[in-house]
């Protein structure tokens, strides 16, 4: 009795395995290459094209974004069923940053759009400092000092003599010295 309940007891673990054991074989081969392109950075076997195409199936985000397995099991699925035409160049030749600029010419911007922006802060500055209204001309508010007739500074009377005193007329057809304001 106690054979037919170890043997009982087995064909059961068998049984229960049996769906296990027939997914990791049909899906051993693609997870063999994954695992075999991790631990080396490169395929040591040779795989067929439907078990690399699984493999690029089923490959995990963490896996394709962190390692270059995706690259080099495309690169061997490639080389088995042959490169199209219009691919070689693409898979053979080394990878770019994905700019369409050369890279001397993106140093050439970066350097003029600096030379720019210093350029700029410069004359801000000094628009600052000088004021509004460029080199020389007064701030807001200011007058400049060579100014004649502001308050700040006096300027050279307009005629000899005390200010109460009459002047001499200033035409000679004006005989009452007033000037030709006196008509106004």
């Amino acid at each position: 009795m106690r054979r037919l309940v170890t043997s009982l007891t087995i064909v059961c673990a068998l049984l229960a395995l049996a769906p296990v054991a027939v997914g990791a074989s049909s899906n051993g081969g693609a997870q063999a290459a994954i695992a075999d392109c991790n631990d080396h950075q490169a395929l040591t076997q040779h795989y067929s094209a439907a078990t690399l195409r699984e493999a690029l199936a089923i490959m995990p985000a963490a896996v394709r974004e962190y390692s270059n397995c995706y690259d080099v099991i495309e690169k061997a699925l490639l080389a088995e069923v042959g490169t199209p035409s219009g691919s070689e160049s693409a898979t053979t030749g080394s990878s770019s940053g994905g700019s369409v600029l050369p890279t001397w010419l993106i140093i050439v911007i970066v350097i003029l759009a600096l030379a720019a922006l210093t350029f700029g802060a410069l004359a801000i500055r000094r628009r600052r400092v000088e004021g509004p209204g460029g080199p020389g001309s007064p701030a807001e508010g200011e007058s400049k000092p060579d100014d004649a007739g502001t308050p700040e500074t006096p300027g050279p009377p307009d005629t000899p003599g005390p200010p109460d005193a009459p002047g001499p007329p200033d035409t000679p057809d004006d005989p009452s010295g007033s000037g030709p304001a006196a008509g106004a």
